[in-house]
This record gives structure tokens, C-alpha cells and sequence, in this order.
């Protein structure tokens, strides 16, 4: 048995009210009285509440059985005959963090009981737990009798357990909320802050949150500042107005802006009333700093847009003038190779028209004619024979065909002797021009030729065709040295040819209609690739690709791909193409060594 310090033992009163006997008195209290005090037990047992009464005079403790069953124990390990009891019954039995404290304040009461005694405290469980007891008493006056303190014990142990969560998170969600680097506050229905975390008080040039508690914006921040934050306040109190991503700023020491980005929206009770404000500011000075120095930076820059402007049309006049002059330097070969194709193709024309003549003049124009002849001089001995109307008809429809036949021979004639006319004049134009190319024509000398600029320039040149068709041409050339001794204009044509053979491979109605060109360098070559997503070819195809006169197109000669190995070859290069089949696109590599 724990044994209290006899400064907080609870010893008899010795006061006028008290009496010789604690049992003397209960044998003298009337009948009512008892009948009263035993209703109140009964109604004490069915609420499942701890009861108790205390007599002062004798420091007798007596108890129900609920009183000592909620600690786990047994009414009848206790002495309840109505002698002194007070400390097994109850001071032992309580934590000792909590025993000074409550005996104090019950000694307190019963020196003055006035009111209602209230005391929270642990006791002891059998089991070895502690239940918090909420204990609650008041003065029971006899008639004539010396007075007791009734009273309850409630358990109230989850109440408590519920309360240190509750504490335990919001020591949480404040040590959240105050390292935070965001501006976090609330305000009462008037406007009056009831929460500010550190970053807020900071702001507000506080030292604490205790100097800015309870105060408006009006009396935070002087002048229109503090006037404009709470017209905003009260149109989310009074109107139940969200305020979101707001940015204003405020002034500190000095006159400088911070700048912050301001939320702020009403918090509803369980009625949807307006009972508080939340708000959050998010500090975005460093931003409006940013935003303020490229400000000023694109002034600087439109300052200079003129002088950018005449260097551009500069530039774009001198790459003009350089495409020109590339053009200028291909376009003689790429014309005899032209004029070659053309004279081969109108040749080839003009041995057909030549076979349609001869077959036109060699048909049977005779022979109906003479059918025609002989009708109509034997017309009696046929129309004896199948009547004088068909007859008349028979030869009517012969001569028709007849006429028709010949009608027809004449304009045929005709128009094959006006389409030999065109060819022939078409080839003295071929042949004036074969003329003026073979002068610019001869051995070219191998000169520094920059590739870039060279894939730049076919790019140029084949532009209408990529738009006609909608293909989208990505050209992917690093910064480096892309030059080697090369025939500027030979080179040009390989290009061209290979551009020209991936535009054709495209098909109109694909989706997606795309050419890649791609150029490489190292200290060994140069690599250039083109890649297209158009029909591609077999592997039975590309084995006959570079023999001369093959070709997988209606109008093709077999000429370019055959011509195109030739020429990088000549620059001491390899050219190759690929394709992983069908409908799967093809990839042209073009190496020249260095």
C-alpha cells in the first residue's frame, strides 16, 4: 500500500458541521433521505457510472461496485464497513504524476464546498494499465445531520486517448505548416488573424505570431495595401467569394515590392456557414525580378531589331546569289544529260509514229471499198435474192463504211504527218541546243566543294516538288567541315538524282510522307544519307540496280543510279542503297574519303 506524504493526507474535518460519528449520523438520517440516496444509486448502477460519497468526519470512501469494476477490480477486497478508507480506495490507487495535484484540490474543496468539484486523473487498472477518471462532486447537506460529498467517476480513457491524438496532429500539421516556405494563415468571420505561420509572420515583419494574433490587414499593412487585402477578406466572408492565384504585391522596409501569388477561400461549418478564412501566399519577387530583367532585355533586343533586320536581308541576298551561281554551275551538265534523254526518247517516238502510219496505210481500205464495187453492180441479182429494200440497204451501209473508213485513214494520216512535224522541229531546238551546251561542256577541275552548302542548294532547287507532293524533308547537318575536291556540278546531279528517286517513291495518298538528310563527318570521310518512307524495293531489284538501262519506273532510261555509282566512284567514293523490302522505304548512302 502506497502511503501519502502527510501534507496531502486527507484527514477528518474538524469543522462545526462535523459530528462525533460518521455512523452515529447514518443511523440518525431519516427515511427519506435514504430512500432518496437510494433511488440516486440505483439510477448511478444502470448508467454504468462509478459512485462515491465521502464523509469527512471519519475519512470513510464509500464506493459502488461500478466504481471499482471499471479499474478492474473487486468491491469486495475493500474495506466499506465505514471506517477509514480513503487512501486504498483512492489515493493509492492513483498515478503519482496526478496524485498531488487532485488530492490538493479535493482537500480545497472540502475546506469551501462551493459548487461543483471537477478533477481529471489517472488511477491504477489491475491489470497494470492507468484508466483516466473524470471525477465530479457536490455537497450533500443533511438536515440536522453533518454534511458528505457525492459524487462520479467517469472512465473517460478514449476520450483522452482521442484528445493526445488530436493534440499529436496538430503538433504535426503546425510544424508543417510553420516550415512551410508558403505564407499560411487563417481569420476569423471579422477578418482577424487566428493563425499565422512563420512564413506569414516573416512577411508581415513580425517578430512572433503573437503581434500579428487578432489583427486585421488594416492594422498589418498601411495605406491602400492594407485596405485592398481586407475588401478581399470580406468578400470571401461576406459573400462566400473564392479568391485564387491573385498576384499583388506589398511593400517592405525601403519601398521594395515583394510580390506574392494570393489564394483564399471561405471554410464552411457543418450548417455551410462562414466561419473562417483560409489563405496561402506564394512569394514570387525572384519571378517578377526575372520577368522584369527579360522586360528589359527585349527592349534591348527590339533596339536592335534593324540593324538584324538589314544584316538578314544581307545574308539572304549573298546565300541567293551563291545558290544562283551553283545553279548556274550545274545546270549545263544536268542540261546535255537532259537534251541526251530527250533526243534518245524523241527517236524512239518517232520510229512508233512511223509503224502507226505504215499499219494505217496497209489496212483493209481496199477491200471494203471494193466490196462496196461489187454490190451495187450485182444490186438486182441480190435483191432477187433477199428483196430490193435490203438490198438497197446492204449496199447504202457498205459505202457508208467505205466512206467512213477513208474519212478516217486521211485524218490519221493526218495528224501523224503534223506530230513528225513537231518532232523534227523539236529536234533541231534539241540540236541548237546540244550546240550551246557543248561550249560550256569539257573535263571540269576538281575544286573545293562544301557539301552542306551543295545538299543546301538541291534542297532549293527540288523545294516545289516537296511542297506539290507534302513531303516533309528533315535535313540533320552538326556544325563541322564538309568539303572535299570534287566536280562541283557532277556531284549536284548525284544528289539531285537521289532526291528525285525518294520524292518519286512517295506515294500521293500516304499519311505520312517524309525524306531525311543526314551528313556526317570525321577525319577520314564524309557520309551523307538520305532516307525516305516511300515503296522501297525487293532484293530481287536491288541486284539489278546499277545495270545500265534498268529501271523500275514507266519513263525511266536505267541511266541515273548506273550514272550516279559512276560519278562517286570517280571521287574515289561508294555509293549504296538499301531497303528492308517492299512499302518499307529505302536508305541511299553516299561515303567519299577524304
Amino acid at each position: 500500500m502506497f502511503n501519502i506524504d502527510e501534507s496531502i493526507m486527507l484527514t477528518p474535518m474538524k469543522e462545526s458541521l462535523s459530528t462525533p460519528s460518521d455512523t452515529n449520523q447514518t443511523e440518525l438520517r431519516s427515511e427519506s433521505t435514504s430512500n432518496d440516496l437510494g433511488r440516486y444509486r440505483a439510477l448511478i448502477k444502470a448508467s454504468n457510472i462509478g459512485a462515491w460519497e465521502y464523509f469527512p468526519g471519519s475519512d470513510f470512501l464509500s464506493c459502488n461496485e461500478i466504481y471499482f469494476s471499471m479499474l478492474g477490480r473487486n468491491i469486495n477486497d475493500y474495506d466499506l464497513s465505514g471506517n477509514k478508507n480513503i487512501n486504498p480506495t483512492w489515493v493509492d490507487l492513483m498515478h503519482p504524476e496526478d496524485r498531488v495535484e487532485a488530492v490538493n484540490k479535493f482537500r480545497q474543496y472540502i475546506k469551501k464546498p462551493e459548487g461543483t468539484h471537477e478533477s481529471y486523473f489517472r488511477m491504477k487498472h489491475a491489470g497494470g494499465s492507468w484508466v483516466w477518471i473524470w471525477s465530479r462532486g457536490r455537497l450533500l447537506r443533511h438536515e440536522g445531520e453533518p454534511y458528505t460529498i457525492i459524487g462520479t467517476h467517469v472512465d473517460i480513457t478514449k476520450h483522452k486517448e482521442a484528445e493526445e491524438l488530436i493534440q499529436q496532429e496538430r503538433i504535426l500539421l503546425r510544424t508543417l505548416i510553420d516550415n512551410l516556405p508558403n505564407a499560411i494563415f487563417v481569420k476569423d468571420e471579422d477578418g482577424r488573424k487566428i493563425i499565422s505561420n512563420k512564413a506569414d509572420v516573416k512577411d508581415t515583419g513580425a517578430q512572433s505570431e503573437a503581434e500579428v494574433l487578432g489583427k486585421t490587414d488594416i492594422e498589418l499593412y498601411p495605406n491602400d495595401i492594407g485596405q485592398r487585402g481586407f475588401e478581399d477578406d470580406m468578400s470571401v466572408l461576406k459573400k462566400g467569394n473564392s479568391i485564387l492565384n491573385k498576384e499583388e504585391f506589398f511593400l517592405e522596409e525601403g519601398g521594395k515590392k515583394r510580390w506574392m501569388i494570393t489564394s483564399k477561400i471561405p471554410v464552411l461549418d457543418e450548417n455551410g456557414n462562414i466561419i473562417r478564412l483560409l489563405g496561402i501566399g506564394h512569394n514570387i519577387t525572384a519571378r517578377k525580378e526575372s520577368e522584369e530583367v527579360l522586360s528589359k532585355l527585349n527592349k534591348d533586343l527590339l533596339a536592335q531589331s534593324e540593324e538584324l533586320k538589314v544584316l538578314n536581308a544581307q545574308l539572304t541576298q549573298q546565300k541567293e546569289q551563291e545558290l544562283e551561281k551553283a545553279i548556274a554551275q550545274g545546270k549545263f551538265e544536268i542540261a546535255s544529260e537532259v537534251l541526251h534523254d530527250i533526243g534518245n526518247a524523241l527517236v524512239g517516238f518517232g520510229s512508233h509514229l512511223n509503224r502507226i502510219n505504215r499499219a494505217a496505210e496497209q489496212n483493209n481500205m481496199d477491200i471494203i471499198k471494193g466490196l462496196a464495187v461489187f454490190l451495187k453492180g450485182h444490186q438486182l441479182a441480190i435483191a432477187g435474192a433477199i428483196g430490193a429494200d435490203k438490198a438497197s440497204a446492204l449496199i447504202t451501209i457498205t459505202e457508208s463504211v467505205s466512206k467512213a473508213q477513208f474519212d478516217k485513214r486521211e485524218e490519221i494520216s493526218d495528224s501523224i504527218k503534223e506530230l513528225v512535224n513537231i518532232i523534227t522541229h523539236i529536234q533541231e531546238i534539241l540540236n541548237i541546243q546540244r550546240q550551246f551546251v557543248k561550249g560550256h561542256g569539257g573535263l571540269h577541275e576538281r575544286k573545293p566543294v562544301n557539301l552542306a552548302n551543295l545538299v543546301d542548294n538541291c534542297r532549293s532547287m527540288l523545294h516545289a516538288s516537296f511542297d506539290k507532293k507534302g513531303i516533309q524533308l528533315n535535313i540533320d547537318i552538326p556544325q563541322g567541315s564538309y568539303t572535299i575536291k570534287g566536280d562541283h556540278t557532277k556531284l549536284m546531279q548525284v544528289i539531285l538524282n537521289v532526291l528525285k528517286n525518294s520524292i518519286e517513291a512517295i506515294d500521293m495518298g500516304a499519311k505520312e510522307k517524309k525524306i531525311g538528310i543526314a551528313l556526317r563527318s570525321n577525319t577520314k570521310a564524309i557520309e551523307l544519307t538520305v532516307i525516305d518512307n516511300g515503296e522501297g524495293f525487293s532484293e530481287e531489284t536491288h541486284r539489278h540496280f546499277f545495270e545500265r538501262g534498268f529501271t523500275t519506273k514507266k519513263s525511266g532510261t536505267g541511266l541515273g543510279l548506273y550514272n550516279c555509282k559512276i560519278i562517286i566512284e570517280s571521287h574515289g567514293g561508294t555509293f549504296t542503297i538499301k531497303s528492308a523490302g517492299p512499302g518499307l522505304g529505302a536508305v541511299t548512302t553516299i561515303k567519299l574519303d577524304l
